[in-house]
């Protein structure tokens, strides 16, 4: 993901663009708090109140070429401008709220995100039918 090194002032910008993403997230309802890993860029931890399933991780970076600052999905994906909080937000629970069968696919063994992926990404592999066997179908 483009973006600056993690020390000094640009890692003060992208706390700042992450806490005010968060203050937006949290006016909505929803659970977003900033992770600072040790030697890793901040992030922020973002849940649906309705659904604790359907989370993400957003990350803020400077473009390479512009050093405009974007919102990102930990998946890659670019959200939108760091200027626009309100924007991101908006577009952050759109996207949390959709259901598991339109938006999302689980993976098997519940690895990736939460045990949530988005289809179509690379390495995506078919959906799973989750559901119980038979009654009088045994487990070997």
């Amino acid at each position: 993901m483009p973006g600056p090194h993690p020390r000094g002032a640009p890692a003060e910008e992208r706390l700042a663009c992450l806490d005010a993403l968060a203050a937006e997230l949290t006016a909505r309802g929803w659970t977003a708090y900033v992770i600072t890993p040790r030697g890793r860029p901040a992030r922020l931890f973002v849940q649906n109140p309705h659904d604790p399933g359907m989370c993400a991780d957003v990350m803020a970076a400077a473009g390479s070429g512009t050093g405009d600052w974007w919102f990102w999905f930990g998946w890659a994906e670019r959200i939108a401008p760091a200027d626009a909080p309100d924007k991101a937000a908006a577009l952050i629970v759109t996207e949390l709220r959709r259901p598991v069968d339109v938006g999302w696919e689980r993976t098997p063994g519940g690895h990736g995100h939460r045990g949530l992926r988005r289809p179509g990404r690379a390495g995506a592999q078919a959906p799973l039918a989750l559901g119980m066997p038979d009654r009088g179908t045994a487990f070997r």
